[in-house]
């Protein structure tokens, strides 16, 4: 019987492009499986082009972000759900490990629900709500030995029947896989994070910005529409001189960072999408284990281990106190600026 899956993607874009490593690894061992995903309007340009998913389903989730769940949205959910039932998929499968992936599993089948079951020591379980009584029907135990999100992306797929881990991936509107083919002397940078407790300095920023400008490297600033005006508030008057502000959809995104031959950034979606694509990265790394959530291979840098209160996965203790925020706020121009000497030197012509 052909097996039909169905790939639960219900949090943020970082998130979805996190997903695809699972997703690839299930298509390398499945070939002949059936594969959807059920995701958030604004994640589904990561699944629509990939070849490998039959159908990209689309709702609104009471978990990752929640600003836009309401009445309506829930509604809509519950309809979504009934269809999909329809579908009689013989899988279900999160990343997250949380209670309420795992609840939508078992509403959509009756089918094996499979989840990641985090040890209580690994740093996934310090984010995500675990259930006291597990839901999946098919639970899948990982371990601190294997902290990295990567990891358990691999694990996860050779347990529902792969053989082997496959690397996250990006595809454009013809179903081609999106590359690296770097421009001579462009650096990507991705200056806005989500939260306060991952977000560098604008001033250092812009320090960063100038120092790589004055040396004859064409920068790239990074973000979406609505943060155009403040981009442009910080890094204008570079702006004709060796910088360009770039932003606007995703796809234009993915197109122009697989031209960078680095990426700095912090803990976000970016970081992701240029791990995807092959971009070397450095990882600005504030409140949360690096270990888990950078992308594997990054060059991380970050002030928080050498501090008492990190990691504090998203519920910080700092807020109002003389170090406020210190486990990215420390970290220096300089060390940003060797690292990307360092990192320039290792990058092939």
């Amino acid at each position: 019987m052909q097996r039909k899956i169905l790939l639960l993607q219900t949090r943020n874009l970082g998130d979805g492009v996190i997903g695809t490593a699972l997703l690839e690894t299930l298509s390398y061992g499945l070939p002949s499986s059936q594969i959807d995903v059920l995701t958030r309007p604004e994640v589904r340009l990561i699944f629509e082009n990939n070849p490998s998913v039959n159908k990209v389903y689309t709702g609104r989730f009471p978990m990752g972000s929640m600003r836009d769940f309401g009445m309506r949205e829930t509604l809509h959910l519950l309809w979504l759900l009934r269809e999909l039932r329809r579908e009689r998929y013989t899988d279900v499968v999160n990343l997250v490990g949380d209670f309420r992936e795992e609840l939508l599993a078992r509403i959509v089948s009756s089918g094996d629900n499979w989840s990641p079951a985090w040890s209580n020591d690994h740093p996934c379980s310090r984010i995500n709500r675990r259930s006291a009584i597990r839901i999946a029907t098919q639970p899948v135990p990982i371990d601190a030995d294997h902290p990295n999100v990567y990891d358990a992306a691999t694990i996860m797929g050779m347990a529902i029947g792969s053989t082997v881990g496959k690397k996250s991936a990006l595809f454009n509107s013809q179903k081609k896989r999106i590359g690296w083919y770097p421009i001579d002397r462009s650096i990507g940078i991705h200056p806005m994070a989500s939260q306060p407790w991952r977000t560098w300095p604008m001033e250092k920023w812009k320090e960063v910005a100038e120092h790589l400008v004055e040396n004859g490297m064409e920068v790239h600033v990074f973000g979406s529409s609505t943060e155009a005006p403040h981009l442009l508030s910080v890094f204008g008057h570079l702006v004709g001189s060796g910088l360009k502000i770039q932003t606007g959809d995703i796809s234009a995104f993915f197109a122009a960072l697989s031209e960078m031959q680095m990426l700095l950034c912090h803990d976000s979606f970016a970081a992701h999408v240029a791990y995807s694509i092959g971009v070397p990265i450095i990882f600005l790394n504030g409140a949360n284990d690096a270990t888990a959530w950078a992308p594997p291979g990054a060059k991380v840098l970050a002030y928080g281990p050498s501090m008492n209160c990190y990691p504090c996965y998203n519920r910080p203790t700092c807020i109002g106190k003389s170090h406020e925020y210190n486990c990215v706020r420390q970290i220096t121009v300089n060390s940003v600026l060797s690292a990307v000497h360092e990192l320039s030197g290792n990058i092939p012509r």
